[in-house]
């Protein structure tokens, strides 16, 4: 017996293969997607240790005020738990590329850690030679073999830190420190780096290290971003701390004793300067006093040659004014001259334009004679036209008349024939059918009549011939009625064309007529203005004659004038050169004597400036002297500062973005699980439900409950541990590869890929599909074998039809027809079938709404946070010892820089605030100017938008951090400083969506701290808000001494946008698996569906229903099902939305909780497509049922 159960079980499978494998893709795919998500994250991590351990990044960095030594060195690696330590170089300078001046990151290369990747080329071996920042140089217009000069950017000279301002590049790299885009910040240029270059160390100048990085012992077993590596890093750098203070002291005092030195050995040096240049100030005046007395007798002489010199120009003077006045008079007669030849020219122009004007007018007249007499003869074409349609129209009217009267006389007759020979074939047929039905009735009986069969033939040659007949009638009638319509249209065709003739005729006739009118009313209007025309050239003919004489004769008086001053000016030049050759010779003297006072000038500025040039050098040595001093006695003790990885931005990013692929993980896949095992779930249910005749059969053979059970118990488990495993092998290694290629736009250069197997994820997602189907089965099979075999061998009872909801809506329910009432009431009766396709198709359409509403909630933070709250494009900051000169300096660069549209000061300080166990960093902003910080950042609440103003009541803290704090407006909020806790009342709860902000007025502050706020920080907004603006802006303000540094709300977009990037292809995948499994879904159900009712279906063939009938009957359930599961989709999408969004936030950003309506759109439209394309598939199913199987007994 077992044997013959196996048997039938390998046959279950073979004859349900469609049922299995829709068992076997849904369990895969919901394996897949849910232990390939989970595996992302670790993943994740052992792709990035992997890149890390290969390149030996550093575990801590230690950084100083005043650089390490090799006793720092030295002190580090004593340390316990350091596995090694290395000293290294680096330092940020400015390059100037095609013109632009950008700050680059310049590090030595390490011969341990850091170990950079070479892309490109090879690395540096000289002192003048580098490598380059791979991502730079992809984006510049340079190459391999170029030279780049490097400045300082400070006032310090460049010699200072490196060997030469000159590098050759051979090659480009990449860095595991900078393993994204950002590079970073400064406090020259712009105030960001832009890139880095690797030199070696030896073209570094420095006595001391700038940095000490440090591998910790066991942590590169560990995988970095795990607790594991955390707590390793962490013991450590608690250790290299505590000798933090010890090291500091003793490079403090290094320092100190070595400048104390050289300004003792200075002051010595400056003594003796001081005796020399009181030496030479003696001599120096002596010699001078000498050449004065020369000077001054040679200026005596040289002032009477120029008085007698005077005198001559005086008179010559006199001469040249008389004849100037002369001229005068006589240009000012020939000005009137010219003015009246012009006058006389403008009127002869004018004559002529009136003589061009009375052509005009002739030819006007010609003109609108012809057109008078063209009018005249349309006039009388149009009117002979006219007789002619009316004459036309009386013909073809009588032609219509002529055939109708033709027509009646011959298709009547015909008619009437062909209705007598109908009705005699009606006759003959009747009685051909009766005999036919006697011949027949005697045929059955085995009767044989001749006679009879002779008349039917009889009547069956009748009927053919007259049905002949008939037909050539019936083809002549209609032949006829055809050309009647034919010959009906043509007439009406010409009558309409006459009756249009006649009306464009009839409206024509009195325009043209109204046009002849018009014309003849015009001539003698024209002739009049010909007349008048004529009369007035004659008159100015004759004015322009009388006055061309008179100008002629002024003309002729002014010529003899100009002759008599010309003469008179003769005379004048000939003077004018004997004064000059005088002049000359005075002039010649004057440049002696001004030789020798030059002389004697510049040898007493020389003397002064040697001397003076003396006592600024003493004076600034002695200033550079006390200034020195002041600094040895002021200085304050170097500090350091111990980092660990979460220091280089990209490293903690990396680990951000893995944090977040592990919270879509916690949640989507599962939700995503659940569909697929529910609608696993329902495939067995039914499938157990189809075969209960067949488990009947079974036991009423002898088979036990558990045998007959263990069949479908392992049908399930075959279909779901197949379908898991590989779902499970595809998925690890897919999905995880995808997602971290993803990021790879990011992380471009970190080529390992880790993806093993991940056990827990796999056996997880195996058992809970197993479980789900087996105890479904199990729960299904108990319940059929409850009862006795001849129950279960007959079909269940149908169940009992009920009044659906529509039959009490009468309006409704009589307007819908057979087929629409049939499927509102299989909806309802089918209950399970129907709530389990709303749940499947509004789950998939549910994840496909999320993942397009995760991309909309992270794309709406830029526009949200850097266009509609936070406004400003640049924020200096400013050095916590900057003056108030160096502060004025900053905000007078600002004002005058025509860029800058305006600015505001404020406080801004990183701190640190808790409320009960939790705590938080946020940025306490404090504005000098309430007013003018509106135009920067708008305070708001998320969901009223009601715009709050800060006011004195308290402080207003951004919404995310009021949420990871557990805040609300009232509350008091713990600020904790170096002087203990403070408190402030939370006022408002405003929106923002990156970082953490606690919003206050200098009064809220003065009386939370008990002190006034030092402003550190300027806020600027550039004209046209571009980046290039901001950052011209900025170059200019990282000049000013009190400048720190400045950041960029673009460089902030940028890394949002790379962000985004990186996670496209992550929701991308998202919507392909909730697609497919959409598809899956779909298709399952009705498969069930069709399956189930095959002999309804097979039923409603048999009842003459078409094809296409029978598969609209289905698809109008179906189409109803996925609208209204599409609904449900909506409230579920955006539910889950809502849920994973709050999840899948990091703590120092917040998601827009938007879903923009596109996204429904498209996930609608995806939906609806999925269940169109399922209908297609299951069009040949429906058209393979056998009408037969509804004849089948049931039972």
């Amino acid at each position: 017996m077992k044997k013959a159960l196996r048997k039938n079980f390998y046959m279950e499978i073979r004859h349900s293969l469609g049922r299995f494998l829709s068992i076997f893709f849904i369990v895969a795919i919901g394996c897949a997607f849910f232990s390939g998500i989970r595996a992302s994250e670790p993943d994740m991590r052992y792709s990035g240790d992997a890149y890390f351990d290969e390149k030996n990044l550093m575990d801590i960095q230690v950084m100083s005020t005043m650089g390490l030594t090799e006793d720092d060195l030295d002190a580090i690696r004593a340390v316990d738990g350091v596995l090694d330590a290395e000293g290294s170089y680096a330092t940020d300078v400015l390059c100037t590329i095609q013109g632009n001046q950008v700050a680059v990151h310049v590090m030595a290369l390490q011969d341990k850690m850091n170990q950079v990747q070479l892309e490109e080329g090879r690395l540096p071996e000289k002192e003048n030679e580098c490598v380059v920042d791979a991502d730079y140089l992809d984006g510049k217009n340079l190459k391999i073999g170029d030279k780049i000069t490097l400045s300082s950017g400070t006032s310090d000279s460049l010699e200072d830190t490196l060997q030469t301002d000159t590098f050759t590049i051979v090659g480009t790299v990449s860095s595991p420190e900078y393993i994204a885009f950002h590079r970073g910040s400064t406090t020259i240029g712009n105030g960001s780096v832009s890139a880095f270059l690797c030199v070696p160390e030896k073209a570094f100048s420095l006595d001391v290290y700038t940095e000490i990085t440090v591998q910790v012992e066991g942590a590169k077993e560990a995988t970095a971003f795990t607790k594991e590596y955390e707590e390793y890093v962490d013991s450590v750098l608690k250790k290299v701390q505590a000798i933090k203070a010890e090291r500091e002291q003793a490079r403090y005092d290094e320092i100190t004793s070595t400048a104390q030195e050289k300004v003792d050995e200075a002051q010595e040096e400056l003594a003796q300067a001081e005796q020399d240049l009181a030496d030479g100030k003696e001599e120096a005046e002596e010699e001078l006093a000498s050449a004065r007395e020369k000077l001054d007798a040679a200026q005596k002489e040289l002032e009477r040659g120029r008085n007698q010199l005077a005198a001559s120009k005086l008179e010559l003077e006199q001469s040249r004014n008389l004849l100037i006045s002369k001229q005068k008079e006589l240009d000012q007669s020939k000005a009137q001259v010219e003015q009246g030849a012009q006058e006389l020219s403008e009127k002869q122009i004018a004559l002529t334009t009136l003589r061009n004007q009375l052509v005009q007018l002739k030819e006007q007249e010609k003109s609108l004679e012809a057109q008078r007499q063209e009018l005249l003869e349309q006039q009388t074409q149009m009117q002979q036209k006219k007789d002619e349609l009316l004459k036309a129209k009386e013909e073809l009217q009588q032609q219509a008349e002529d055939y109708q009267s033709a027509y009646q006389q011959i298709y009547q007759p015909l008619k009437q024939s062909y209705e007598e020979l109908n009705t005699q074939y009606e006759l003959l047929l009747q009685n051909y059918e009766a005999l036919k039905e006697e011949y027949d009735r005697k045929q059955e009986a085995g009767e044989e009549d001749p006679e009879l069969k002779a008349q039917l033939e009889q009547l069956e040659i009748e009927k053919t011939a007259m049905e002949e007949q008939l037909t050539e009638l019936k083809a002549n009638l209609d032949k006829m009625e055809l050309e009647a319509e034919t010959a009906e249209a043509e007439i009406q065709k010409n009558q309409a064309k006459i009756e249009a003739g006649l009306t464009q005729i009839n409206e024509g006739l009195p325009v043209v007529e109204a046009g002849i009118a018009q014309i003849e009313a015009g001539i003698p209007v024209l002739q009049d203005n010909i007349q008048k025309l004529t009369d007035v050239l004659t008159q100015g003919d004759a004015a322009i004659l009388t006055a061309s004489r008179q100008i002629d004769q002024a003309k002729a008086q002014i010529t003899s004038g100009q002759q008599q001053i010309d003469s008179g000016w003769q005379q004048i030049s000939e003077g004018q050169k004997k004064i000059e050759e005088a002049q000359q010779q005075l002039s010649s003297g004057t440049k002696e004597l001004e030789d020798g006072w030059a002389e004697y000038e510049e040898g007493r500025i020389e003397a002064q400036k040697k001397i003076e040039d003396g006592e600024r050098q003493i004076t600034e040595a002695r200033e550079e002297l006390a200034k020195a001093q002041q600094k040895i006695d002021d200085l304050e003790k170097p500090k350091w500062y111990v980092y660990d990885r979460n220091n280089l931005t990209e490293y903690s990013g990396y680990g951000d973005n893995a944090d977040r692929m592990r919270a879509i993980g916690k949640v989507f896949p599962l939700i995503f699980f659940l569909v697929a095992a529910l609608i696993s779930l329902t495939t067995m249910t039914r499938m157990v439900e189809e075969e209960r005749t067949q488990i009947g059969t079974l036991k009423a053979l002898g088979y036990g409950n558990a045998s007959i059970v263990g069949k479908y118990i392992w049908y399930a488990i075959l279909a779901t541990l197949t379908g898991g495993v590989f779902g499970i092998l595809i998925g690890e290694k897919i999905i995880p590869y995808i997602i971290i290629t993803a990021y790879k736009i990011m992380y471009r250069h970190m080529h390992d890929v880790v993806i093993p197997y991940n056990l827990y994820y796999a056996v997880t997602a195996c058992a809970a599909a197993l479980g789900c189907t087996v105890i479904a089965t199990l729960f299904s099979c108990m319940k059929e074998l409850r009862e006795q075999a001849a129950e279960l061998m007959r079909p269940p009872t149908p169940k009992q039809g009920k009044r659906v909801f529509l039959e009490r809506i009468p309006f409704i329910w009589k307007n819908l027809n057979f087929t629409w009432k049939s499927t509102v009431r299989n909806l309802i009766r089918y209950k399970k079938r129907f709530f389990m396709t709303v749940f499947g198709i509004g789950g998939c359409m549910g994840m496909m709404l999320f993942g397009f509403g995760l991309k909309d909630s992270i794309s709406a933070i830029v526009p949200l946070q850097y266009e509609q709250i936070q406004l400003y494009d640049g924020d200096v900051i400013l050095k916590e010892d900057a003056t108030e000169e160096e502060k004025n300096e900053v905000q007078k660069e600002l004002d005058t820089d025509k860029n800058v549209s305006v600015t505001a000061e404020n406080f801004l300080k990183n701190i640190e605030v808790s409320s009960g166990e939790s705590s938080q960093e946020v940025y306490l902003d404090v504005p000098k100017d309430v007013e003018a910080f509106k135009k920067f950042v708008v305070i708001r609440n998320r969901k009223t938008k009601e715009t709050y103003s800060l006011d004195d009541k308290g402080a207003i803290l951004t919404e995310k951090a009021a949420k990871l704090l557990g805040v609300n407006v009232g509350d008091k909020l713990m600020i904790n400083t170096d002087d203990g806790e403070k408190t402030v009342l939370i006022s408002a709860i405003c929106e923002n969506y990156m970082g953490h902000y606690l919003y206050m007025t200098s009064e809220v502050y003065e009386k939370t701290f008990g002190e006034a706020p030092a402003y550190n920080s300027i806020y600027y907004r550039t004209q046209n808000r571009t980046t290039e603006e901001a950052k011209d802006v900025g170059e200019n303000v990282m000049k000013c001494d009190g400048t720190l540094s400045i950041s960029y709300t673009t460089s902030l977009k940028k890394q949002v946008d790379h962000m985004l990037e990186s996670l496209d292809i992550v929701i991308v995948v998202l919507i392909i698996s909730a697609g497919m499994l959409a598809f899956v879904v779909l298709y399952n159900l009705n498969n069930i569906n069709i399956t189930e009712r095959k002999r309804e279906l097979a039923t409603l063939k048999v009842l003459g229903f078409y094809d296409k009938e029978v598969s609209s009957y289905v698809y109008r359930e179906n189409i109803l099902l996925t609208l209204i599961g599409s609904l449900a989709g909506l409230l579920i999408g955006k539910i889950l939305h809502r849920f994973i969004v709050e999840t899948v936030e990091i703590d120092s950003v917040m998601f827009g909780r938007n879903i923009d309506p596109p996204s429904f759109l498209y996930a609608f439209l995806l939906t609806v497509a999925f269940s169109l394309f399922v209908n297609g598939v299951m069009y040949f199913k429906l058209k393979k049922i056998n009408m037969v199987e509804s004849l089948k007994s049931v039972e």
